[in-house]
């Protein structure tokens, strides 16, 4: 199933001759409907698509996780092309005031800001120091995320977490897609990013280093993971920083995630930063 934030109220999602209809969902948020499994599955059986979706009024299906996490360096070409080498997944961790929807407006915090496209994992169940196979289970679904980065904050300033924590800085949506939706996993999955229409960014997400399932025990061996959390898994090769010469989002670029299974996911730039208040007061709610 594929389900969607749509205008405050959560909703089952089908695409169908170019159009998204949806069937209204009896809950307050989606994170609700994770923690209840039995009632989920019941509202789906029952489901009725009968109202025609406008793409631009979906929100960010999961606005306030207990935790967001993120792992560096996750493909082997976007390692090589940043100079990261690591034995182990490089997590770090994001927080939930960056988080957006699927049609994001963000203010550039600088002439720096670069774009990395990434799966993003949504877990459906409590998870403490389980085993791979517990792992596996408590995993909900599957989203697109895009985490948008300062590159000099983060390389010359010595800030890898503010350079992604900027208002609006991580994009998610456009729905999730569960487990079950996929049949073959997230491994022939295909990621790629577009700036201005153009492909900056190419790949399977097959070529992750460590998969979701590696992911999530790992990180979940030293942190208990809550349903609702998020882990975004990286992000293939192709980013700005690493293009001859560099690229960076300028005011009016916009840019595209895409996964055909997996939905679009669209970031636009709207300005060079005002300051948090100023930028907050302007763009209105940040989740």
């Amino acid at each position: 199933m594929r389900i969607a934030m749509y205008q405050g109220q959560p909703y089952f999602v089908h695409q169908q001759d170019n159009k998204l209809l949806g069937a209204r969902i009896d809950a307050a948020n989606i994170a609700a409907l994770i923690r209840q499994p039995h009632e989920l599955v019941r509202q789906k059986q029952g489901a009725v698509y009968n109202e025609v979706l406008i793409p631009g009024h979906l929100q960010a299906p999961i606005r306030a996780p207990h935790q967001v996490f993120a792992l560096a360096g996750n493909f082997t070409d976007h390692a090589q092309e940043m100079h990261l080498d690591s034995k182990v997944p490089r997590v770090f961790s994001k927080p939930i005031s960056a988080l957006t929807g699927p049609r994001a407006r963000i203010t550039l915090s600088s002439a720096t800001v670069d774009w990395e496209s990434e799966l993003v994992v949504v877990i459906g169940r409590k998870l403490f120091r389980g085993n791979l196979a517990d792992a596996d289970k408590a995993i909900f679904g599957y989203m697109l995320g895009q985490d948008l980065t300062d590159r000099q904050q983060q390389l010359t300033g010595g800030q890898p977490l503010l350079s992604k924590s900027h208002p609006r800085f991580a994009a998610t949506g456009p729905w999730i897609t569960t487990v079950d939706e996929l049949t073959d996993g997230v491994k022939n999955v295909h990621l790629e990013t577009r700036v201005n229409g153009v492909r900056k960014q190419s790949g399977r997400l097959g070529q992750m280093t460590w998969d979701p399932v590696t992911a999530v025990h790992y990180i979940a061996d030293s942190v208990p993971l809550l349903p609702g959390d998020l882990i975004f898994m990286g992000t293939p090769g192709g980013v700005g920083y690493a293009h001859s010469p560099k690229q960076f989002l300028k005011p009016d670029d916009f840019v595209d995630s895409i996964a055909d299974e997996l939905g679009v996911l669209n970031v636009s730039c709207v300005g060079t930063d005002v300051g948090f208040d100023q930028a907050n007061r302007s763009l209105g709610v940040l989740i």
